[in-house]
Formats: C-alpha cells, sequence, structure tokens
C-alpha cells in the first residue's frame, strides 16, 4: 500500500495509479458521486483495499474510495455530463 498526502484530480490519480484502489480524504464529488478530487491517503491493490477503508471510518475521516481502472463489464460510466436518448 501507497500512503501519500497530496491533493490530485480524478485525471491524475488514473494516470498515476491505474489499476488500483484509490482512497482520498474530504473528496470533492461529480453530482453522481464519483470522485473529482481530493487529497490522496492511500492507494491500495484489491487485496489491502477493505482493511484500509474500515481503518479510516472507524478512525471518523470523511472518504471517498474508487477503483481508477474498472474491471469490464461493470457497467459504470465514469464521465462528466453523460447523457443518453432513447428513440
Amino acid at each position: 500500500m501507497i500512503k501519500d498526502e497530496k491533493f490530485y484530480t480524478w485525471d491524475e490519480l488514473v494516470e498515476k495509479f491505474p489499476g488500483k484502489w484509490v482512497i482520498v480524504e474530504d473528496p470533492e464529488l461529480t453530482e453522481a458521486g464519483f470522485i473529482r478530487s481530493g487529497k490522496l491517503i492511500g492507494v491500495c491493490d484489491d487485496t489491502e483495499v477493505d482493511e484500509f477503508v474500515i481503518s479510516c471510518y472507524k478512525e471518523n475521516k470523511k472518504i471517498s474510495y474508487e477503483r481508477t481502472t474498472e474491471e469490464s463489464g461493470v457497467g459504470i460510466v465514469n464521465v462528466e455530463d453523460f447523457k443518453f436518448a432513447v428513440k
């Protein structure tokens, strides 16, 4: 696990930590609840994320966490101003 205390935008997190879980404190979120930016406090792989997130909640930290690269087929769209229409 990597611990960091720098402020990042989502695009910077995706570029710097592909395929990892990023945990940010005091996040700025999109309307859909995705991370827009925040102070990075942890970078985890799939085996570490649960334990770290639980420890953050126990310490009453206001956090948000997401995986920077989604696995195929999860059906999540993480973009600004996404809209679709059916005709």
